[in-house]
């Protein structure tokens, strides 16, 4: 019995400085509606930035396509200006 006592004086103790520990049934929805809205929008921040991860990709892999077609395009370009007998004219700036 003094057992029981001491259990219902510490938990009114605690009551008092730290409020109820169990949620009131209207807290714990309010809670749960709470956490699936912010469950919600992860899920959205996380589809959205695995969008942008594959964009960067695709767009990292064009570049590097680009960046190797631009050095063909520019070693044709010196070969014909060779042909043509206007060597350099691509490097003279305006």
């Amino acid at each position: 019995m003094t057992l029981e006592k001491t259990l219902a004086e510490r938990e009114e103790n605690y009551e008092k400085t730290k409020g109820s520990k169990y949620l009131k049934r209207d807290d714990f929805r309010q809670y749960a509606a709470n956490l699936k809205e912010k469950n919600l929008q992860h899920k959205q921040r996380q589809k959205s930035l695995e969008e942008f991860k594959a964009e960067a990709k695709v767009l990292d892999r064009t570049k590097d396509i680009l960046k190797s077609r631009a050095g063909n395009v520019d070693e044709l370009l010196k070969e014909l200006e060779l042909k043509k007998g206007i060597a350099g004219y691509s490097t003279v700036e305006d």
